[in-house]
């Protein structure tokens, strides 16, 4: 499959055990919360939460009731499903599909509580992202310092820890989807190995 085929897939699978756990709950959707469902919103309509000034008072922030109904759906048939078969292999899949794609129903299943595994080295490469970009910053500004620290030499240093943090930025963008075709091949041939 391609990884427009796997969305779709992805998307009709968890569509279709909302709506169905709707049904088992007595309580078929709205008009409103199957709109939402079909048509998740790429980005919060809240205003962004100003934390400079300690005595500002809070925004009143409205509960979207829809939204939540949907989560606690897509949590109670998750859940129905782990009863079922442990392994949950679909519901693996449709999160890891909709999170390379970058689609907004993985924030949904991630409030419904699927939670991704990180590999074991995950916490060290971080680590060590922090320590080489804070050692080169530091060796470039120990450089740039030397010899009276000419302007250009200021420049040059500024631009290339820019640089390391840009590349650091995309390596680490690029390692996380490797992570996510590698964690849904796995996924797949677990899939594949179950149905026989």
């Amino acid at each position: 499959m391609n990884e427009t085929e796997d969305l779709g897939w992805a998307l009709a699978f968890v569509i279709g055990r909302i709506e169905q756990e709707a049904t088992r709950s007595g309580e078929a959707l709205s008009e409103e919360q199957r709109f939402l469902l079909h048509n998740l919103p790429r980005e919060s309509s809240l205003p962004a939460m100003n934390g400079g000034d300690p005595e500002a008072p809070l925004p009143t922030i409205p509960r979207d009731l829809a939204y939540e109904r949907l989560i606690s759906l897509a949590r109670d048939a998750y859940r129905h499903d782990l009863g079922v078969n442990p392994a949950g292999v679909e519901w693996k899949i449709a999160f890891a599909v909709s999170k390379l794609n970058r689609h907004p129903m993985a924030w949904l299943l991630a409030w419904a509580g699927m939670k991704e595994r990180r590999p074991w080295w995950d916490r060290a490469g971080l680590v060590g992202a922090a320590l080489l970009l804070t050692g080169t910053a530091l060796a470039l500004m120990i450089f740039a310092g030397l010899g009276g620290g000419t302007r250009l030499r200021w420049i040059g240093a500024g631009t290339a820890c820019i640089a390391m943090a840009l590349l650091i930025g995309y390596a680490s963008s690029h390692l996380e989807r490797w992570q996510l075709r590698q964690r849904l091949e796995k996924y797949r041939r677990t899939s594949v190995g179950s149905e026989k």
